[in-house]
């Protein structure tokens, strides 16, 4: 059996890097808070396939141990991870957040039987050592089954970038639709998942803007959890480079995006939603056989 800890508000190794502000550790802390909040479903549906017992400290790993540990900001624990490697024979990480994918974690990994992390980029695509893994949906998003769906499309969140601008320019006169601006990423004007459930499950098409840093959002796979028709970003043929063949509406242009909704009549819609949703459920079929695959294959 594997043990299983959850450590990315753990920062008792944290070693900030010379010159960052003061309050990084303090920041840290409440991102660490956020992606187990957020994304403890998730990672465990992933390991769905997987027999593990959770634990809460480290002091109760055993030398035969083989452990899973999910975690944040990885780069400045170097000093945890090297004790960890030596105390545990086998560890399999699961590395959240680190949007900007830089270097600095590939020692970590390294010291790891098998990694898998968010955001992919080029260095990780090729990897032997580490893979790439969606982010999922937030925990508690979920189709609620709404036969007639209300809205055509939707948009929740920060307007950041000249391109969601565009996003909210281009389809401002396909009505019916429901847009909800917020100020801040997950600030306190950010829609509860109860009530982004229900406007998701309520719509049709969902623009899936880029992020500030990375292609990814969360909000690409709550369309896809929610049963909507996800248009994305065509930056740099990313997606088709993650998921082969998948089915999502891609633009380069977000003008694109209003000529693509116009033309599907609701048969068609009805064949494009099903069409995402199976690909969706069969991707998490495989991506759970294939992590359960690597777990036992490396111990």
């Amino acid at each position: 059996m594997f043990k299983l800890i959850w450590n990315t508000a753990n920062l008792s190794d944290y070693k900030p890097y010379v010159n960052e502000p003061s309050n990084i550790k303090v920041i840290a802390s409440k991102w660490g808070v956020y992606h187990e909040k957020n994304s403890k479903k998730w990672i465990f549906s992933l390991l769905s396939n997987v027999n593990f017992e959770v634990i809460n400290q480290i002091e109760n790993i055993k030398k035969e141990d083989k452990l899973i540990i999910v975690d944040s900001s990885v780069e400045k624990k170097k000093e945890f991870y090297s004790k960890l490697n030596l105390i545990c024979s086998n560890f399999f990480l699961f590395h959240l957040g680190d949007e900007t994918g830089g270097k600095e974690s590939l020692p970590i990994y390294n010291l790891s039987s098998q990694s898998w992390r968010t955001f992919c980029s080029n260095i990780y695509f090729s990897s032997n050592k580490t893979e790439c893994i969606p982010l999922g949906p937030k925990s508690g998003i979920e189709d609620i089954n709404i036969k007639r769906r209300k809205y055509k499309w939707a948009w929740t969140g920060t307007i950041h970038k000249s391109s969601r601008h565009d996003l909210l320019y281009q389809l401002e006169k396909i009505e019916p639709f429901f847009i909800h601006k917020t100020k801040k990423f997950s600030d306190n004007t950010s829609l509860n998942t109860e009530k982004m459930s229900e406007i998701l499950s309520n719509t049709e098409f969902l623009p899936c803007a880029n992020g500030i840093v990375h292609p990814e959002t969360y909000r690409l796979y709550e369309a896809l959890e929610c049963g909507c028709i996800p248009i994305v970003e065509n930056a740099f043929r990313y997606f088709d480079r993650l998921y082969p063949n998948n089915p999502f509406i891609k633009v380069d242009k977000w003008i694109e995006a209003k000529d693509k909704i116009l033309k599907y009549n609701q048969d068609e819609i009805i064949s494009k939603r099903d069409e995402c949703k199976n690909w969706w459920k069969n991707y998490k079929i495989y991506l759970q056989k294939k992590i359960s695959k690597k777990l036992i294959n490396a111990i």
